[in-house]
């Protein structure tokens, strides 16, 4: 079978499957994920840069639609953001931490399986640069797959459990846009193609340039946006003014869903065939336990971090959720939720969080690597 017909098989299976009602849930986009660790597992090759170029067509909408009311969101709620960035963190690392003890596996394997299960890829370069060991790599590939789904289920099912009115909850998210959002409306601006990808185009070149920046700390650690990270910033910087000089940076959310909608679509294609590759292999060397001890981090890092948003910062309900996705840097988790909720106001909590967590999850494994790294 050959690539291009692989990839939208790939894409048309996991559509269909995604629609299916299981038990009451939708997978909906994240069945592509499981749709690909299956061909992956029987030799498809996605290259990287389709799972690159997803991300940053993910995410750099995602900015551009947040970028409105994300300043208003900030100003309302950005100690909490904080707050709950650094929580989810502090979890995951005791969590790594006590999977060294509870499974008696490698450091260097435990934090790649908490790469995985909090879906970083940055904490992943962190980790590789403090050891040549190939454990975290394998650890990353193992965990990965079910911080996907573990997250996705969450957002899926935490609303049904709870018997909760969509629309009632929906309006509970109204943050109020900016000025320059409002006033935009009144005027007429240069559009030099009318769906929104010459914006798009733009967000991700300059967050590509930002992501490219490298702040050293200490002797091995990098701090990096990566271009997923610097794509949303510069999409909520364009998005809140809306404009530059003449030129319009403002565009109707169908727009921005179909691009936002693909580059999902192409990142959960080139993650699942990556880490289907050697799933079964790897399960087989090291034991299913690998797989529980990044199910326990997944879980235990979410589900803690949902129960601090909504019950101790009393965020609604799907802004708790929508933190919850930023604070585990989890993208296919928020197109999970964008597609429980119908409503775009979510991703401002995620994008609010995210960049937060990206940085707290590239110190992280310095700070457990100086505690609890070999001596």
């Amino acid at each position: 079978m050959n690539l291009l017909m692989a990839m939208f098989l790939i894409m048309a299976i996991g559509y269909f499957l995604g629609y299916l009602d299981i038990f009451g849930v939708k997978f909906g986009a994240s069945a592509i994920l499981i749709t690909s660790l299956v061909f992956g597992h029987f030799g498809t090759k996605v290259p990287p840069i389709l799972g690159n170029v997803g991300l940053v067509l993910f995410l750099a909408p995602i900015g551009l639609m947040a970028g409105p009311t994300f300043v208003n969101n900030i100003k309302k709620n950005g100690i909490k953001f904080l707050a709950i960035a650094i929580i989810t963190c502090i979890i995951g690392g005791a969590s790594i931490v006590l999977a060294v003890k509870l499974f008696n596996i490698p450091l260097e394997l435990s934090m790649g399986l908490g790469a995985g299960a909090l879906t970083s890829t940055a904490m992943l370069g962190t980790v590789t640069s403090l050891t040549p060991s190939s454990l975290p790599g394998v650890g990353y590939g193992i965990a990965y797959a079910f911080g996907v789904l573990g997250v996705v289920l969450l957002v899926q099912i935490l609303p049904k459990v709870m018997g909760v009115d969509r629309d009632e909850e929906n309006n509970k998210l109204t943050v109020p846009e900016s000025k320059n959002a409002v006033e935009n409306l009144k005027k007429k601006f240069l559009d030099f193609e009318p769906h929104g990808l010459f914006g798009v185009a733009v967000a991700i070149a300059l967050g590509s340039l930002l992501g490219s920046l490298k702040l050293p700390v200490g002797d091995k650690v990098v701090v990096s946006l990566g271009a997923g990270g610097g794509s949303i910033i510069m999409g909520i910087v364009l998005g809140h003014f809306g404009h530059i000089g003449p030129v319009n940076f403002t565009y109707a959310k169908g727009n921005m869903q179909m691009i936002r909608d693909l580059g999902l679509a192409f990142f959960l294609m080139r993650a699942g065939t990556n880490a289907g590759a050697g799933f079964v292999e790897v399960v087989s060397q090291y034991g299913i336990t690998l797989f529980f001890a990044g199910v326990m981090i997944t879980l235990a890092s979410s589900v803690l971090s949902y129960l601090m948003a909504y019950y101790v910062f009393k965020l609604p309900l799907f802004g708790a959720l929508g933190t919850t996705t930023g604070s585990m840097t989890s993208a296919p988790a928020l197109g999970a939720l964008l597609e429980v909720t119908k409503d775009d106001r979510v991703s401002s909590y995620y994008a609010a969080t995210q960049p937060i967590a990206t940085i707290f999850l590239v110190f992280m494994p310095q700070i457990i690597w100086l505690f609890f790294g070999p001596r």
